[in-house]
């Protein structure tokens, strides 16, 4: 149960301190604390930029020590970012640490956005429109934002 306590404890750290561009909270905090939905609006001066992308994050009971499941629920053209919401983040595998929080993790995510790795990609072809030719796949990530991530009003 003492991780319980540490979801607390950080939930109530990032609220008080919310990560810039990132939101995340338990969806019901009174019956589950280990499922939390939250998104990450597209950094400026990005393909991403005026997009709102929702996540889940669940927490395992042996957290800290092993890493969230983390997924997007928004679709979003990324080479780092399958088609099922996958993310390809070395602090969410290998290089996990218990030492870090989610206000960390959120913006590890965020910066993704801004920084794509293309030594290691899940979406194949955003990968390498990336690689080869930036302006199709700015383009492309770019109208997946506007079809998938801006609210229509």
């Amino acid at each position: 149960m003492a991780f319980l306590k540490r979801l607390h404890i950080q939930y109530n750290q990032l609220q008080k301190d919310p990560a810039p561009l990132c939101f995340a909270k338990p969806k019901d905090q009174d019956n589950n604390i280990t499922h939390w939905t939250g998104y990450i609006d597209g950094p400026p001066q990005t393909p991403y930029a005026g997009g709102r992308f929702y996540l889940v994050i669940d927490f395992p009971p042996d957290y800290p020590f092993k890493p969230p499941q983390v997924q997007f629920t928004t679709p979003i053209y990324h080479p780092n970012i399958s088609a099922k919401g996958e993310i390809c983040l070395d602090i969410l595998h290998s290089q996990w640490s218990p030492a870090f929080s989610i206000r960390a993790l959120l913006l590890s995510i965020c910066s993704l956005l801004t920084d794509p790795n293309l030594d290691h990609g899940l979406n194949r072809e955003a990968l390498k429109y990336c690689e080869t030719d930036r302006k199709q796949f700015e383009e492309t990530a770019s109208q997946w934002t506007q079809k998938y991530a801006v609210k229509k009003v």
